[in-house]
């Protein structure tokens, strides 16, 4: 029988919901931050990094609906790396945003 190392619908240990909760807390400062930064500076790379850390923020919804018991552990994994691609993507795109337009700047 293959244990899981995670993901295990229904079980929210007190440790789990701590660490959760303080990842929570620290993307959603983490996003709030991102937002008014956006709201300052009105470019793209700003946004993308807003976007990357919704996507954080998310994770953490999808390990409270896992603890739950509102997703399958094929869904957690799924959705869980899912953000995980995404959050990657859009850092990388805001870098290359980013380092794209200075040099266009630069340039002229």
């Amino acid at each position: 029988m293959i244990a899981p190392l995670h993901a295990v619908v229904g079980v929210a240990s007190p440790g789990l919901l701590a660490v959760v909760g303080v990842a929570t807390l620290g993307a959603s400062a983490l996003l709030g931050l991102a937002f008014a930064a956006f709201v300052r500076r009105r470019s793209r790379p700003y946004l993308l990094i807003v976007a990357a850390f919704a996507a954080l923020l998310g994770r953490s919804a999808v390990v409270g609906a896992s603890a739950l018991g509102m997703l399958s552990p094929t869904d957690h994994h799924f959705f869980e790396h899912g953000l995980d691609v995404v959050l990657v993507a859009l850092v990388v795109a805001a870098v290359y945003y980013a380092r794209t337009v200075r040099r266009e700047v630069s340039a002229s």
